[in-house]
């Protein structure tokens, strides 16, 4: 997701919204605590919407309306933009600590958010405390085409550059959104972005199926984007605030040069995009988890790290991404690219035939480390407890059948590491955890949601855990490469390892991690390595990929 995504998004689309600060619900509002707002189709905005026989016709409505503790209901239909340029829904209203605004399918009713010519189907605009649960949005890829797109797809135009779920910023106030939800929604056929998060903090986005979206879009989106978060509270290394868990993405891919450069970029699975900061955006300090993830068949990169530090990509399976044709060279399946402080264990990597498998372009104090690799090009980085073999999974493909659990003989069987910040990760009974997404015998295929991992109550901002718990504090040897002047050009793939330190073995011990870029080999496990400064010449270079 590039930062350009967002111009032109939101100052003029929020004008049907009514204008409320972040947390309070307006001047002379009286609110009832913990009321549930319904709306439908065959509704109108004239009623109480405080039943189910007499609800909102819009979910924009209910919006306006929902103070901390509020559940919008909304029942079965399809809800589009009242005006081209709009969104479907923008919430501006917040919740509050343990008392979010949720916004959620009404039981047993499917509804769908169905945006056209809007800019987002649900914009989290400068709100807090916000969850979105169990609704599907959908874009209007079906009725686009990519002639269409090449002729027409333009910056100021919606048509072709519709996101499906967006949490940003208020531009007019510069409210910042943060303790955000996404959790259990059918996310996909947005010409633009999946679900993005950007300039955001404290966001979980969790057990959500993405596909098919940034067909069309000239902004260079992706599945699932975590761009320039800000902290919001305190904040240090060693704190998850934003978590990327349990998700199924697949079929993302940007088919439509990105007008900053005039290239093709992004279409990733997911990605977590310039935290080490640059011009305009500070530095984040909190810690990012991505785990358990499900990742294949997207255009860009299954998973990576771009221009970002304190992150953690574990327990994930990527499986034949890299597919676009456009790009100059493929993107590798799961790694880092000018990152710090990155590790990346426990993951299964399939890549295509003659893709990139990893990368140690420019990254300092990151690791890769019981992962397995197969297909593709042999890894630029190899860790001590990494394995290039065939994993077997029981059924791997790109279609809706596809099955990733471990098959008898593979290779990940019992052979990863202990990871403490994944406790319902995949686990062996008495042993040590299977790597990737799906364990062996797991009773879940491509078909579900991974394991979700999050921790903590819906917006109840009890979701900082510490990715070091449990873990020894041990100290790392082995090999190193590719220090940040050992970079490639900024128009290829980039990929890279994980984190300084070393983890528990697979069969109890200590054990060096293989590293890139490392500066200092025996750095204990839970500190938080040196940030790379960023010099002013990258800030602006141009064709600035997220493989």
């Amino acid at each position: 997701m590039k930062r350009t995504h967002t111009l032109a998004v939101t100052a003029a689309l929020v004008a049907s919204s009514v204008p409320l600060g972040v947390v309070t619900l307006g001047a002379g509002t009286a609110h009832a605590a913990d009321r549930t707002w319904f709306v439908s189709p065959g509704g109108d905005d004239r009623n109480p919407g405080t039943s189910a026989g007499a609800p909102f016709r819009t979910i924009q409505k209910a919006a306006d309306s929902a103070g901390p503790g509020d559940t919008v209901s909304i029942m079965n239909g399809t809800y589009s933009e009242r005006a081209a340029g709009s969104n479907v829904v923008t919430v501006k209203r917040s919740g509050r600590p343990g008392a979010p605004i949720t916004f959620t399918a009404h039981p047993g009713h499917h509804p769908v958010i169905h945006p056209v010519k809007a800019w987002n189907g649900i914009s989290v605009h400068g709100a807090s405390y916000i969850t979105i649960r169990n609704l599907e949005i959908k874009g209007n890829n079906t009725a686009l085409t990519l002639a269409g797109a090449e002729r027409e797809s333009r910056k100021g135009d919606p048509t072709y550059n519709t996101n499906c779920i967006s949490v940003e910023r208020d531009r007019s106030t510069g409210a910042l959104s943060h303790h955000i939800e996404v959790t259990g929604n059918d996310v996909h056929g947005c010409a633009g972005g999946g679900i993005s998060a950007i300039d955001a903090d404290h966001v979980t986005i969790s057990r959500n199926h993405v596909y098919s979206t940034s067909w069309y879009t000239v902004y260079a989106t992706s599945g699932i984007s975590v761009l320039t978060p800000r902290d919001v509270g305190g904040a240090d290394a060693r704190t998850y605030k934003i978590r990327i868990t349990g998700n199924r993405v697949h079929d993302n891919e940007t088919k439509i040069k990105w007008e900053k450069c005039r290239c093709y970029s992004d279409g990733n699975g997911i990605i977590i995009d310039t935290l080490k900061g640059d011009a305009g955006h500070p530095a984040y300090k909190g810690r990012v988890l991505v785990a358990d993830n499900l990742s294949y068949d997207n255009g860009g990169s299954g998973i990576h790290s771009y221009k970002s530090q304190h992150v953690d990509i574990v327990h994930n399976t990527a499986y034949l991404n890299g597919r676009s044709t456009r790009m100059k060279s493929s993107y590798a399946n799961i790694y880092a690219h000018d990152s710090t402080d990155v590790r990346l264990l426990n993951n299964i990597a399939y890549g295509r035939p003659g893709q990139a498998t990893n990368s140690k372009s420019r990254n300092v104090d990151v690791t890769y480390d019981y992962n397995v690799y197969f297909g593709g090009k042999p890894p630029e980085v190899k860790g001590p407890h990494d394995i290039v073999a065939d994993p077997k999974f029981t059924a791997a493909g790109t279609g809706a059948d596809a099955d990733f659990r471990l098959g008898e003989g593979s290779p990940a069987i019992g052979s990863g590491t202990p990871f403490a910040a994944v406790p319902t990760g995949v686990r062996r009974t008495g042993g040590a955890p299977d790597r990737g997404a799906f364990g062996f015998a797991a009773g879940a295929g491509a078909g579900a949601g991974a394991v979700d991992v999050t921790q903590g109550a819906s917006g109840s901002g009890a979701d900082e855990s510490t990715p070091t718990g449990g873990r020894p504090d041990a100290r790392t040897g082995g090999a190193q490469s590719g220090g940040a002047g050992a970079s490639r050009s900024a128009e290829g793939p980039d990929g890279s390892d994980g984190d300084s330190g070393s983890v528990r073995t697979a069969d109890g011990g200590d054990g060096p991690l293989a590293q890139t870029g490392g500066t200092d080999p025996l750095l204990p496990l839970g500190i938080a390595a040196v940030v790379l400064a960023i010099g002013g010449g990258l800030l602006v270079a141009a064709r600035r990929r997220r493989s």
